[in-house]
């Protein structure tokens, strides 16, 4: 018997290292290559607890940014419905267990070591050809998800894909509905580096004849995605075509919107978060429980409202503290930056010193990223997050920024915008640039660790200014533990 298989003491702390000692594309970067990227490889895993996937109908969400929160909205449109719902996302926050629930809760630690230990006994009866360097992480936790489903008798299930779609542990799900968010430049090295070549990788989740509802914008992913779903007779419901949503206020605690679909009208819903993109993203979900109302009724408006008033969502525009204001966000692409910066200009925030705390993955776009967030905060700081491998080093996100700023100088100067220093690339620390909002200095620094920066923003940022830290949800979820 394969010595990782044996079967564990029973003690919670056990399941989890079992857990963690899987191959983890979450802390290193895959390669495309990988015989872990094959779906016989899941459905054989799946097939060893039963092929609840086969049983249990879902709800399946693709997207560059978007699909976790679409997820959480629909999954608690579902609950508010009596719909005893599971939801499958990632990664998580705190706890390995999040990534799963049903009806809101997700398993308690005896629950976990159970499954786990029911999984490795299971296991051990697996094709040697494809246990031979053990289930990855992903996997694991995609097989424990639907073990958990499974006993808890879910009626439906709403899985958020991990990385692209075609390839992906759930894409063997058996869906009423597939849902595509956005399509962005992310995972280049995996799924492709243009829209068309992501937005294949996303449409691999199209099944024949499975609605497909879109929010998909960009002309040319659309169209990749619109012609998989020709070849494969889906009907297709696109936001903005098909589906239209108004924003009818914003404050301080979300917004107040209005959603047409195909099949309803819902007036004056509220959703505790903030930003275009959430409105767009409740837009998805709203449309998703009108096509399931079809042949659910219980699914009705007033709980479509219900659902989406309750949702709980942390780390995206999620704001903490109030003095001074402290947003936490998971964004980690150029697109999700642009939308942090848009919400805050829109939002409540005006007329504040802002600053600005920054880290990212190593396989991440911060120069993009960067380039979005830069020109509107006072102050950048540059940080790494501590708890995965995959940080870059504050110093280098610091020589990326100050990069940026001196090249927008040297524009500024050619272009007679600027005062004619030409002199060359600015010391390591100190660096600046002209902030795009107020028109001052924008000032760069690095910290080594997230408590060091944010005890740095908090001093500069005093009772009356605000913090916003982004560019990865390892370094959000590390500083919400410090908050």
């Amino acid at each position: 018997m394969d010595e990782s298989l044996r079967i564990p003491t029973g003690l919670y702390q056990d399941a989890i290292e079992w857990i963690y000692g899987r191959i983890n594309y979450e802390r290193i970067r895959p390669r495309r290559a990988s015989a872990h990227f094959r779906l016989d490889r899941i459905r054989h895993l799946l097939s060893l607890i039963g092929s609840p996937q086969e049983r249990i109908p879902a709800v399946h969400i693709a997207g560059t940014k978007g699909k976790g929160s679409t997820a959480a909205m629909l999954d608690v449109i579902l609950q508010a419905s009596g719909v005893r719902s599971g939801l499958f996302t990632s990664p998580h926050i705190d706890s390995f267990e999040e990534r799963m629930r049903v009806s809101g809760t997700c398993p308690a630690p005896f629950e976990v070591t159970e499954l786990v230990t029911d999984l490795r006994q299971q296991l051990t009866s697996a094709d040697a050809s494809l246990v031979a360097d053990g289930p990855t992480y992903f996997e694991v936790a995609t097989l424990l998800a639907w073990k958990y489903f499974d006993r808890c008798e879910a009626e439906l299930v709403v899985l958020e894909t991990g990385l692209g779609g075609r390839l992906d542990c759930t894409n063997v799900c058996r869906p009423l509905v597939t849902v595509i968010t956005s399509i962005g430049l992310d995972h280049t090295h995996l799924l492709g580096n243009s829209h068309g070549e992501i937005a294949w990788e996303k449409a691999g989740i199209l099944k024949p004849r499975v609605p497909f509802i879109s929010g998909v914008v960009r002309p040319s992913a659309a169209a990749v995605c619109e012609a998989r779903a020709s070849e494969l007779a889906c009907s297709v419901t696109r936001l903005h075509r098909d589906i239209q949503v108004e924003i009818q206020a914003c404050d301080d605690v979300g917004s107040a919107i209005s959603v047409t679909t195909p099949w309803n009208r819902h007036d004056r819903l509220r959703i505790p978060l903030h930003g275009i993109h959430q409105t767009e993203n409740a837009a998805l979900a709203v449309a998703s429980a009108d096509l399931l109302a079809r042949s659910r009724p219980e699914i009705t408006a007033e709980s479509v409202r219900t659902g989406l008033l309750e949702t709980l969502w942390p780390l995206r525009f999620d704001v903490v503290s109030r003095q001074p204001t402290t947003i936490l966000d998971a964004a980690h692409n150029s697109d999700a930056a642009s939308a942090v910066v848009r919400t805050l200009n829109e939002g409540p925030w005006q007329g504040r010193p802002r600053i600005l705390i920054f880290s990212a993955s190593c396989d991440k776009d911060a120069a993009g990223m960067l380039s979005c967030l830069l020109p509107s905060f006072d102050v950048v700081i540059c940080t790494r997050f501590e708890r995965n491998p995959r940080s870059r080093h504050p110093e280098e996100l610091l020589e990326t920024a100050g990069r940026w700023a001196h090249t927008q100088q040297l524009n500024a100067i050619q272009s007679g915008e600027a005062a004619t220093d030409k002199s060359s690339a600015p010391e390591r620390s100190g660096w600046s640039l002209r902030n795009a909002r107020t028109a001052n200095e924008t000032r760069l620094f690095a910290a080594q660790s997230p408590a060091e920066a944010l005890g740095a923003a908090e001093s500069l940022a005093g009772d009356d200014g605000l913090i916003l830290a982004t560019g990865s949800l390892f370094l959000a979820a590390e500083l919400r533990a410090l908050l």
